[in-house]
């Protein structure tokens, strides 16, 4: 044998049978960026999000291997454009027939688009597989989350604004119509006494939907409605609770057992921040200090913008940082202490060569992690499989 040693890939090395060595860049044209990514059940990922040369929507699926995957759009990548310039999709949900609904933002409209499993439009939603909306009359819009329960309706969340908005929640019908059974005329706003922007969402299994993102007056915020849209006062007694520390909150999740996971900068942009709080939205005292765990890559500038549940209960948090201008991928144990099992004391990056931005994560069934954002070189889409 040898007296020198190969090394065991372990957890959080790039996975070298994922496009040759663990890293792809998809080129549509423009200053294109990745903001969300979603996984199949026959292990297809579609990655969306905004650029192109007219600045649209942009969503791609690539196969298992990283491939693009040529049975979807034009060669792996469709464009979809709604009219205006400064378009982006900054959330997808599949849907269980494999259609896809993207959501974001068209100038000073919200924008949600239906694509059918092959990447085109699929017309049964809002007429022509598009739709364009205000939350409030006259207000700047955007939608940045999207669920679709086993209802088949879809959930949203976003924000209106620019001074004075709300953090906003919304209900389609399957047709792309504003659901009105739910808040009024299909709308609910959440307001913590300033401006608002609703980031990220999550639906508990009863139905009762949880709402996070950034108050300027409140600092990182989540808020809980009941299935009708209403705040729901079992969470915190209104039904809104604020992080201390101020920041943003990117990702919410729930727990099997009902907790509450936050992920994003509650503490400032210094170092990625996870927070755990109980059903009714206190700090859950038994996860890291207090309730809050700190990822610190080593720079002024460590940005978790999303993260995603493992069943061993270990969470993924995913971003960048800006001592390599690389990708950062982080995982904590149950107990919110680092995992030493991955990568560096818990701690993995990403080096495209230029500066890169991780926007989303995803956890594979095998355990192998899919990373997406944005190489700025080349302003491509970039996504990145790690070994779980």
């Amino acid at each position: 044998m040898s007296r020198y040693a190969r090394r065991v890939a372990s957890a959080g090395d790039l996975d070298p049978s994922f496009a040759g060595d663990g890293r792809k860049a998809i080129d549509f044209g423009g200053t294109d960026a990745a903001r969300a990514v979603l996984l199949q059940p026959d292990g297809r990922i579609v990655v969306a999000g905004g650029g192109a040369a007219g600045n649209s929507f942009c969503v791609a699926r690539l196969r298992s291997n990283g491939a693009l995957d040529p049975t979807f759009g034009a060669g792996g990548k469709r464009v979809i454009d709604f009219g205006g310039d400064n378009e982006s999709a900054f959330g997808a949900a599949l849907q269980p027939d494999r259609k896809i609904v993207l959501v974001g933002g068209s100038v000073t409209r919200a924008a949600v688009a239906r694509l059918k499993p092959n990447g085109s439009l699929d017309t049964k939603f809002s007429g022509d597989g598009k739709k364009l909306f205000n939350w409030r009359p006259f207000d700047f819009s955007s939608v940045q989350a999207v669920l679709v329960p086993p209802s088949g309706k879809i959930l949203l969340a976003g924000f209106s604004g620019p001074e004075g908005g709300d953090i906003q929640v919304g209900r389609l019908n399957a047709n792309g119509a504003l659901d009105p059974t739910f808040g009024v005329g299909g709308k609910a706003g959440v307001d913590f006494g300033g401006t608002e922007f609703g980031l990220a969402m999550a639906r508990q299994p009863d139905g009762r939907i949880l709402v996070a993102g950034e108050s300027e007056a409140a600092g990182a915020v989540v808020a809980r409605l009941r299935a009708n849209g209403a705040l729901d006062p079992e969470f915190d007694g209104d039904g809104r609770v604020a992080l201390p520390g101020g920041g943003t909150v990117r990702t919410v999740l729930v727990q099997p057992d009902g907790r509450i996971v936050v992920a994003g900068n509650a503490s400032g942009n210094d170092v990625m921040t996870v927070t755990r709080l109980t059903p009714n939205g206190a700090p859950d005292t038994t996860f890291a200090a207090a309730g809050t765990a700190e990822i610190d890559f080593g720079s002024l500038d460590d940005f978790a913008n999303g993260a995603v549940l493992q069943p061993d209960g270990k969470i993924v948090v995913a971003g960048s940082t800006q001592a390599d201008e690389d990708v950062a991928v982080a995982r904590l144990d149950a107990n919110g202490s680092p995992d030493a099992t991955f990568g560096v004391a818990g701690k993995a990056t990403v080096d495209f060569g230029v500066a890169t931005f991780g926007n989303a994560v995803a956890r594979q069934a095998n355990g192998r992690i899919v990373v997406a954002g944005q190489r700025t070189g080349g302003d491509d889409f970039a996504v990145a499989r790690l070994l779980g």
